[in-house]
């Protein structure tokens, strides 16, 4: 008996250890980009399947709905407990981690697709949260959220912009008349909107 206790007590120490590391919880200390976040330790940690668009090219400035990537990336993960959870590759080429990130039980990778803030980009060999992280995108796409609205079809003669909030609004829109003469600006179709940084409203989604 007083054998079988000690080896039950010894293997119970050899897993706690274990265990507690697979459940470490890491705090985002900086927003890096939509996709990629810096931990307290230094870390750089780069979410496996998501691409969002691109805040620093070299030529033409930051792409369509780049800015409101990385905002949401900041509200969903900023100086808050993130989990991370690791695939089959763990590092990319510079030596950053690549994992999926969860905050509580949401899987950050998948709200960012989800909302269309993002395309999901699953190439092998990460390919855990593959179909979750696909039908996140295929929501966004019928709901013509975020990215995905950037080509939608001009349904109004003109558009009103918000010069304040980069924001342009259908010219029907209820939250037009709070914005001063002085900030708007119209637009003749969806495409000279974008094209100059400004992205669709969201109460009227034009």
């Amino acid at each position: 008996m007083l054998r079988r206790y000690i080896a039950s007590v010894l293997l119970a120490v050899l897993i706690f250890p274990f265990s507690v590391a697979l459940a470490k919880d890491y705090v985002v200390r900086k927003i890096i980009d939509g996709e990629t976040v810096q931990l307290e330790s230094g870390e750089i940690v780069k979410y496996i399947g998501v691409a969002t668009p691109e805040l620093n090219r070299k030529e033409g400035g930051a792409e369509f709905y780049a800015r409101q990537a990385v905002g949401y990336n900041k509200r969903l993960v900023f100086m808050k407990k993130v989990r991370l959870e690791f695939d089959t590759k763990k590092k990319d080429e510079k030596g950053n981690l690549l994992a999926y990130v969860f905050v509580k039980k949401t899987l950050v990778n998948a709200d960012l697709i989800r909302n269309g803030y993002a395309r999901a980009d699953v190439t092998g060999p990460n390919v855990k949260y593959r179909n979750a992280l696909l039908d996140a995108e295929k929501r966004a796409r019928a709901d013509d959220k975020g990215i995905w609205s950037e080509k939608k079809e001009d349904t109004e003669k003109h558009y009103v912009g918000n010069k304040r909030t980069s924001t342009f609004h259908r010219p029907t829109c209820k939250m037009v008349e709070k914005v001063p003469e002085k900030s708007k600006i119209v637009f003749h179709n969806r495409s000279d909107a974008i094209k100059i940084g400004y992205v669709p409203c969201k109460i009227c989604k034009p």
